[in-house]
């Protein structure tokens, strides 16, 4: 971090940058295309990655774990489609990001005035 990464099979890029804290940026919250995770909450680099099999994951705000698949069911994304949503992944291999969709718990935003990771959904628009 920061940086990017194209995935063209996916049609979309995702990238990620440091912040010093959320003070003095614009509001992020409540867009699908960003989610900003607590940089402290975060172990080693970040990758990006498809799912695997019986994955699971703890939802901003649900209070505890849910399979990856029951979650995209509960989301209602096309069958076809749930292979192609990015997950973005910590050292330690925790989703952080669904990207889209959900951040995890384990990694929101507890305190503005720490350092953050904005992260960033694009549509390659078309292309790939």
């Amino acid at each position: 971090m920061p940086g990017e990464v194209e995935l063209p099979e996916a049609g979309c890029r995702i990238s990620a940058e440091i912040a010093a804290s959320l003070e003095g940026l614009p509001p992020l919250g409540g867009r699908p295309d960003v989610a900003v995770v607590a940089a402290d909450a975060l172990a080693g680099q970040l990758a990006v990655r498809n799912r695997l099999e019986g994955e699971r994951f703890r939802p901003l705000g649900l209070g505890g774990r849910k399979k990856l698949q029951d979650f995209f069911v509960d989301r209602k994304v096309e069958r076809a489609l749930r292979d192609r949503v990015p997950l973005v992944v910590d050292g330690r291999g925790r989703i952080v990001w669904v990207a889209g969709h959900a951040v995890a718990d384990e990694v929101r935003v507890t305190d503005p005035g720490k350092a953050v990771v904005i992260l960033r959904l694009k549509d390659l628009g078309g292309q790939g």
